[in-house]
C-alpha cells in the first residue's frame, strides 16, 4: 500500500492506524487531528491512471501505488490549502446557470476531472494556488528598465550622475516566453477528455491565486496581482495522445509487471530539486537513496 503515515519534525513516524484512533502527538507534530485525518485519505491504489498522475514520472507513480512511505504533514500543507481552494469556488459554482463543476471524466483508460465547464462560453476554467515564481513564468512577465519622468539621482552612483533621471525596473508580458509548464499539459488533456465526451471547448483558462501574492518576493517578479486569468494555447491532439497514452502503457505495464520504472526524467524532477525537497516517495525511491 502507498502512505502508511506521517513523520514528526524530528523524524519519528506515526501510523495511520494511530492517526485514526488518535494516538498521535499533537503538540509534536504541530496540526490538527482533523488536518491529519484529511490528508490521510487516498484512491484506491487499482484505479485507473489519472491525468495528473501521468504528468508526474512514471517511476514516481508507481511507488505512490506500490510502496509503503512515509510523508511530512508539511509536506502537504499546499495541497490542502489547494483542495479547499477548489471546494469553495465548486460550491459558488453550483448556484451559478450554465456553469459545470468537478466534471469526471474518462477516456481510453485515462480519467480526469475538469474544474469548471461554462456552457454558455464553452470555456474550460483549472483552478491554481500557486507561488508567485510559477506564475511569472506562466503570464511570460519581462524585466525592463526606463527612466522615471520626474525623479533623478540625488548623487552619483553606478546607476548615474546626479541629476540624471533615476532608472525604474518595469514589468511586461511577451507571450513568446509564456512556459505553462505541465499547467499546459494538463488543461489540454482535460480539454480532450471534454471533447471526446460530447463537450465543445473554445477556449481554456488558468485562474491562478497567488500564494505569496502581496508581498515583496511577488512584486519583485512583477506580479502585482492576486489573482491572474491565463489564457491557455491549444497542443495539438496528437501530441497529447502520444504523451499521455505512453505514459498510461509504462505505468500499466509496470504495475502489471512489477518492475520499478526507469529515473524520472530531468524535466519531470525539475533537474533533481524534486527530488531533494518535493516528491512524496523521495525516502523510497532507489534512485534518490
Amino acid at each position: 500500500m502507498p502512505l502508511i503515515g506521517f513523520k514528526y519534525p524530528d523524524g519519528s513516524v506515526v501510523s495511520l492506524e494511530d492517526v485514526a484512533n488518535n494516538n498521535v502527538d499533537l503538540s509534536k507534530m504541530g496540526v490538527t487531528l482533523p488536518t491529519l485525518i484529511e490528508m490521510s485519505s487516498q484512491r484506491p491504489v487499482d484505479r485507473k491512471p489519472s491525468t495528473t498522475e501521468l504528468i508526474d514520472g512514471t517511476c514516481q507513480a508507481y511507488l505512490k501505488r506500490t510502496a509503503d512511505y512515509f510523508e511530512s504533514p508539511d509536506e502537504q500543507a499546499f495541497a490542502l490549502s489547494g483542495t479547499k481552494h477548489h471546494a469553495l469556488l465548486e460550491q459558488s459554482a453550483l448556484t451559478s446557470v450554465n456553469q459545470l463543476t468537478e466534471i469526471s471524466l474518462e477516456h481510453d483508460g485515462i480519467t480526469g476531472t475538469a474544474d469548471l465547464y461554462d456552457e454558455k462560453r464553452k470555456m474550460l476554467v483549472d483552478y491554481k494556488l500557486s507561488g508567485s515564481y510559477k506564475i511569472a513564468k506562466a503570464l511570460g512577465l519581462q524585466p525592463r528598465h526606463s527612466f522615471h519622468p520626474t525623479e533623478v539621482y540625488l548623487k552619483s552612483g553606478r546607476w548615474g550622475k546626479a541629476g540624471s533621471p533615476r532608472r525604474v525596473k518595469e514589468f511586461y508580458i511577451d507571450k513568446n516566453k509564456a512556459d505553462l509548464e505541465d499547467w499546459g499539459w494538463q488543461l489540454n488533456f482535460y480539454r480532450y477528455l471534454l471533447e471526446k465526451n460530447g463537450y465543445e471547448v473554445n477556449s481554456m483558462y488558468i485562474q491562478a491565486t497567488v500564494r505569496d501574492g502581496g508581498l515583496q518576493v511577488a512584486t519583485s517578479r512583477g506580479v502585482d496581482r492576486k489573482i491572474y486569468m491565463i489564457e491557455v494555447p491549444f497542443i495539438n491532439n496528437e501530441h497529447l495522445e502520444a504523451r499521455f497514452i505512453g505514459k498510461r502503457d509504462a505505468l500499466s505495464k509496470a504495475l502489471e509487471t512489477k518492475v520499478l520504472p526507469s529515473k524520472c526524467t530531468d524535466k519531470e524532477t525539475w533537474n533533481g530539486v524534486k527530488c531533494e525537497s518535493y516528491c512524496s516517495v523521495k525516502d523510497v525511491c532507489p534512485y534518490v537513496n
